[in-house]
Parts: structure tokens; C-alpha cells; sequence
């Protein structure tokens, strides 16, 4: 039987999960972890590193490293690593090409196809660019899994029973969702998804660095934010203490050498309470409920009716988050599943699924809606008056998927013998509110005064996110039809085949161009320098040498090197004081 994966592919962390007889099961990475950092760097040798060894060198070579790519999914960005250029779909081919390796290693054999999630709101060019950075990485890619649906699979596998509805409140790195599904006798139907592709954990911790970054500013006059190395060793730990502060009440943030003001070397250390924190991302998190609420509306459901909310993605552990949840529908949310991993473990059932490894006689089944309207631009005639640029919806928002909807529209002109047809999606009324996907055109209309003759456009949409749209002018039969399945930003196939050979020879390490060997320590690094270098002249003659050792090793080595010589004169700094 062919193995079939699924991957979560995060903002800050990615997993790749199995099922092991009819259990699904997170696959560790080559650390033995299960959470693989959605980082990937290119170190001083041209050799790409994905995960904690790209999160390893994130200060010393920020200019070579990139994090949360997932943001960029869909969009025209340029990433640069050192001299070497990427497209998002291609850093991403890099993440998910570390968790093929990983399950290959776990299974013994090869892996082909995958099962890859993205958040439910993810756009039609964002859902592309997933299934594109996919097959860059050497998948097969049959299905794009909503997040908040791949959870509700997880959490349903040990609920098929119940009849009950749910609501999955989805807060990662990066993205929110919310989707509100009904389950009954093994089905899971998904009634509304709604979310926010720009709010996740990053935006809290930029928040917490921003704040530690004003706070050093005013005690000792210099900005942070100006320094690009500082930023990262603020956002890191701004993070750590997040996370230190789901359980704790106050946290005491550290960072020693942050910056140097003349020839002394400056440190960073602050209390956070967690009061002080939900100040900081408090108005953050109270916004997630406008999409709960929107779902609940267009599921037509009142939220008394939800009989358990699923927290899924690391910030949903935020007690704020947790608190605010119970207040709103007056209860506890249910934390039966690991919120890191749910995605994961539903993508590996959905694989299940696919691959017969879960049998058809467990009864599951699982329906998704499209996420936004889909429709065309076209004239109006209000009053007298015709107004251009509106948009008519084909195709409703929450519709379930499979669907297919067709509507008719009239010719505009006096003798018009040609319609372009521009598709969109969105909710705006005003065509320039919304996203352009294609456009086509149609022509043979038989010449006729305004409004006489016909075209009727159908919209199919499928389970992919994939929109197959036809005109047809009612009087004649004629037909034109357009697939979008690509955006401006997409990979023609002739594109994608160099992509993939190129990416294939950087991860084998076959191209080793030479980029220089590194640069001088500046910054960050050249405060931990100038403290050392102090030093030297008032320190015995044995803590001498291993200062001028470790400096030395420091700035000649690389950046896994520096990451580690900056922790032992750190400590042995410290031990000198």
C-alpha cells in the first residue's frame, strides 16, 4: 500500500504525521522532535538548512535566513538568501522537502503524495502557491486540506458517535480561522469558515519585542529596532517569555550584550506580567471573536448550540484566549487535543482515508465549504444611471464544496457581439474592494438590441479550491471556459520543472558556489566582542587565554559556531562579573 502523509505546513512550525494501524502518529524529524521550525538559512558554504539549524544561525546570518515564508504564500515576493533568490513557494519546498526526508527515514521507503493543510481563509493564489511549493518538494498533491477541518478530523476520530455541533478555533503562528462543523454518524460537515490571514503568535510577539525595544530605548537612548540582529534576539525571546507566561504570572526577560553605547557593552533584562502582556495583545485577541461571530451567523447557528469549541495552533494555550472563549459561550473549551499537532494528526487521517488505510466501513466522511464569494464584474443599471465595476455574486461564501451555480446575464450594447468575463472573489459589492483571479471572453453573440441576448455563466468549484467556469450564450450554445487554477504569481509547468531540478541539486549540496567566508562581527555580536576584549587586561592569565580563544573562534566560525561561542562567553562572561 502506498504511503500518503500529512503535513501541517505552519507559520513557525511544521509536522508531518502517519497513521500506524487506525491511530494517527506525529513523525519525529532527524532530532527526534515532532515539531520541525518553519525556518529555512543558507550558511556561509551555500548549504541549505531547514529547522532548528536555520533557527541556529537566525541571528548571526539574518540576511541569510528567512521565518514565517507562510505569510508570503500567494504574493509576487523576492526572499534573498546571501546572493541566491527564492520565490515562497520555493522556501517552502525546502520545509516540506526536510518532512518527506523525515517520514522516508521513519518508513523506510520512499513517500509520493501528501495530504497539505492551509488555514481555511488562505486565498485561491495562496492555496496554489501550497500545492505548487508541494510538488517542488517531490509530492503528488491531490487535496488541500482546510486547518480547522484537518482538527475537527483529528478530534472526531474519538467522537463519531455524538451528534453535536462544533466549533474549531484555530490560532497559529500566523493565520486565525474559525470553522463551525456539524457531526453525525461519522460525517463531519463543515457549515462556515470565516478568519484573518494576518494574526497569529508572530503578531504577539512583535508586540512583546516592540515594547521591550521602547522600554531599552528609554533607559539608555538608543533603538533597537534600528538593528536588525537585536530584533530577532528580541522577538525570540519575546516568544520564550509568551509561552513561560501560559503558566506563570511574570516572567524575567534577559539579554545580555544587546547593544554597546560607546565602548560599554549594554544588556536588556525586564519583568513581563502577564497582565502587562494581555495589555500588549489584548485588543488582538478580542478581535478573533468578529469571525466566530461571522461564522455562527452564516452556519445559522446561535452560539448556545455549539457544544464544544476545539482550541487548535500554539496560541490558543494564551489564558487570555482560553478565557475570553469561556466567557463568550459560557463554558470551557475542550483541550482534549494537542493543539500543536491536531492539524497534523487530521491531515494523517485524511491520508488514512485516501490511501485505505482507514477502512470505509469506519463510516467517515467530511464535507468543506469555499470560503469566499466567487463572481464576476458587471454593469448595473441603477435608476437611470448604469453603473460599471459591481460585483455579482455566482457562487456564495460557506458554500459546500463540490458546488456548481450558474447565473444569467444580458448583453449591455446596442449589437454587442463580445463578452469579457472577469472573475473575482470577496464580499465587497465594488469589484475593486475584491481579488481578481482571470478573466476571459466569449464572442459569436448574434447581433441584437441591449439586453436581448443571453450568456449564462456557471461556476464548478471543488474540494482543491480549484474553479472551473463556463459562458455559454443561451441562443446558440456556443461555449468558453476558463480554469483558475493559477495565479500571476503561479509557476508555468516548464517553470516548475527548472524550479524543481535547481531546488533538488541546493538540497543535495551538488552547487557549492563560493559567497565569501562570512563577515565581521557587528551589532549584536560586536557588543559580546567588545565585552570580552574588555576583559582581557583585568582577568588571570588562564581566563585570558580562554577569552582570547573563544573570540577567536568566534569570529572566524560560522554561524552554528557563533551560536555556540556566543553562550559560553555569555557564561563565562558573566562568571568574570
Amino acid at each position: 500500500m502506498a504511503h500518503v502523509v500529512g503535513i501541517d505546513l505552519g507559520t513557525t512550525n511544521s509536522l508531518v504525521a502517519q497513521m500506524r494501524g487506525d491511530r494517527p502518529e506525529i513523525i519525529a524529524n532527524e532530532a527526534g522532535k515532532r515539531l520541525t521550525p518553519s525556518i529555512v538559512g543558507l550558511d556561509k558554504h551555500d548549504k541549505i538548512h531547514v529547522g532548528d539549524t536555520a533557527r541556529n544561525q537566525l541571528v548571526a546570518m539574518p540576511e541569510r535566513t528567512v521565518a514565517e515564508v507562510k505569510r508570503l504564500m500567494g504574493s509576487p515576493a523576492k526572499i534573498k538568501l546571501g546572493a541566491r533568490e527564492y520565490t515562497p513557494q520555493e522556501i517552502s519546498a525546502f520545509i516540506l522537502k526536510r518532512l518527506k526526508d523525515d517520514a522516508e527515514r521513519s518508513l523506510g521507503e520512499s513517500v509520493a503524495e501528501a495530504i497539505i493543510t492551509v488555514p481555511a481563509y488562505f486565498t485561491d493564489a495562496q492555496r496554489q502557491a501550497t500545492k505548487d511549493a508541494g510538488e517542488l518538494a517531490g509530492f503528488k498533491v491531490d487535496r488541500i486540506l482546510n486547518e480547522p477541518t484537518a482538527a475537527a478530523l483529528a478530534y472526531g476520530l474519538d467522537h463519531l458517535d455524538k451528534e453535536q455541533f462544533v466549533l474549531v478555533y484555530d490560532l497559529g503562528g500566523g493565520t486565525f480561522d474559525v470553522s463551525v462543523l456539524e457531526m453525525f454518524e461519522g460525517v463531519l460537515d463543515v457549515k462556515a469558515s470565516a478568519g484573518n490571514n494576518h494574526l497569529g503568535g508572530g503578531d504577539f510577539d512583535r508586540a512583546i519585542a516592540d515594547w521591550l525595544a521602547r522600554e531599552f530605548e528609554t533607559a539608555h537612548g538608543i533603538d533597537l529596532r534600528k538593528d536588525v540582529k537585536a530584533m530577532v534576539r528580541l522577538k525570540q525571546a519575546a516568544e520564550q517569555a509568551k509561552m513561560e507566561l501560559s503558566s506563570l504570572s511574570a516572567t524575567n526577560i534577559m539579554l545580555p550584550f544587546i547593544a554597546v553605547k560607546g565602548a560599554e557593552p549594554l544588556s536588556l533584562e525586564l519583568e513581563l506580567t502577564r497582565a502587562r502582556l494581555e495589555e500588549l495583545i489584548g485588543a488582538m485577541i478580542r478581535s478573533t471573536l468578529e469571525p466566530v461571530e461571522s461564522a455562527l451567523r452564516d452556519a445559522k447557528l446561535d452560539k448556545s448550540r455549539i457544544t464544544d469549541v476545539v482550541l487548535v495552533g500554539g496560541s490558543s494555550r494564551i489564558p487570555l484566549v482560553q478565557a475570553l472563549l469561556a466567557e463568550h459561550f459560557g463554558k470551557e473549551a475542550r483541550r482534549g487535543v494537542n493543539p500543536d499537532e491536531a492539524i497534523a494528526l487530521g491531515a494523517a487521517v485524511q491520508a488514512g482515508l485516501k490511501s485505505g488505510a482507514i477502512s470505509t466501513e469506519r463510516g467517515i466522511m467530511i464535507t468543506d465549504v469555499c470560503p469566499f464569494t466567487l463572481g464576476v464584474e458587471v454593469v448595473a443599471n441603477t435608476g437611470s444611471q448604469r453603473m460599471g465595476g459591481m460585483f455579482s455574486p455566482i457562487i456564495p461564501r460557506n458554500s459546500t464544496v463540490p458546488v456548481s451555480r450558474t447565473e444569467v446575464y444580458s448583453t449591455t450594447a446596442d449589437q454587442q457581439r463580445i463578452v469579457d468575463i472577469k472573475v473575482y472573489q470577496g464580499e465587497s459589492r465594488l469589484t475593486k474592494n475584491n481579488t481578481f483571479l482571470d478573466s476571459y471572453s466569449i464572442d459569436g453573440i448574434p447581433p441584437a438590441p441591449a439586453g436581448h441576448e443571453k450568456v449564462a455563466i456557471t461556476f464548478t468549484y471543488d474540494v482543491n479550491g480549484i474553479l472551473n467556469c463556463k459562458t455559454k450564450i443561451v441562443s446558440t450554445g456556443k461555449e468558453a471556459m476558463l480554469v483558475v487554477d493559477k495565479s500571476a504569481q503561479r509557476m508555468s509547468d516548464g517553470e516548475k520543472g527548472e524550479a524543481k531540478e535547481r531546488l533538488e541539486g541546493e538540497w543535495k549540496g551538488e552547487k557549492k558556489q563560493a559567497t565569501g567566508d562570512g563577515r565581521p562581527a557587528t551589532g549584536n555580536d560586536e557588543a559580546i566582542i567588545v565585552a570580552a576584549k574588555a576583559k582581557l587586561d583585568s582577568v588571570d592569565a588562564m581566563n585570558k587565554a580562554k577569552l582570547e580563544k573563544l573570540v577567536g573562534e568566534f569570529e572566524k566560525g560560522d554561524a552554528a559556531t557563533r551560536a555556540k561561542i556566543d553562550r559560553e562567553l555569555t557564561n563565562l562572561l558573566f562568571e568574570l562579573d
